[in-house]
């Protein structure tokens, strides 16, 4: 929205400065309420709202950290938070890059060999030295103008991913993902959201 013209009176001029603050204050708020706080990655519904610019030939990549509660459990929150902004700072380069909720993130993009999948870093601990921090993944391909069914393309992945080994990437195969060898051990939030949007 263009700003308002400027006038001479005083009182309009004040009103004209006033609505300018407004629209920005609203416009802070809007970018504010499609961001993680802690991480300045999209959150889900960021997340939502960028999915128009996916283009076909992107990948989305799901990644869990491994061991993120121990770390939180041994460490503290502050150690856990710590780690998310570091691995959120290493994928924010790509097109999209969301943080779903505790320590799953999002990112999409061309990605041929897939994201990166471990960090070393310093934790805000004394005396603990320097560790190095990894992601399991599970990536498909996109589908456009379906992130429901791109999420849980993504998470059948994930499954096999963690069944396999921690640190590993699977990329998502309809003739195996589809029809899962046994039941998922919990039952996510981002599984019945996604579940209710696909409905």
């Amino acid at each position: 929205m263009s700003a308002p013209r400027m006038t001479s009176d005083p009182q309009v001029a004040r009103l004209q400065a006033r609505i300018v603050e407004l629209e920005g204050q609203l416009q802070a708020a809007l970018d504010a309420a499609r961001r993680d706080p802690l991480t300045g990655l999209y959150n889900r519904a960021g997340l939502a709202e960028a999915w128009w610019a996916v283009q076909g030939d992107y990948k989305l990549a799901l990644l869990d950290l491994d061991g993120f509660k121990a770390i939180n459990d041994t460490y503290g929150h502050a150690a856990g938070d710590a780690v998310l902004t570091a691995v959120a700072a290493g994928l924010s380069h790509y097109p999209i890059a969301a943080r779903l909720g505790g320590d799953e993130l999002v990112v999409v993009g061309r990605m041929p060999g897939g994201p990166a999948r471990w960090w070393p870093m310093a934790l805000p601990v004394p005396g603990v030295p320097l560790m190095k921090v990894t992601a399991t993944v599970g990536m498909t391909g996109v589908v456009p103008g379906d992130l429901p069914a791109t999420l849980l393309r993504a998470d059948a992945a994930m499954y096999r991913a963690k069944r396999a080994a921690k640190g590993s990437l699977i990329t998502y195969d309809p003739a195996i993902d589809r029809h899962p060898m046994c039941p998922r051990p919990r039952v996510r939030l981002r599984d019945r959201t996604v579940g209710e949007a696909a409905a």
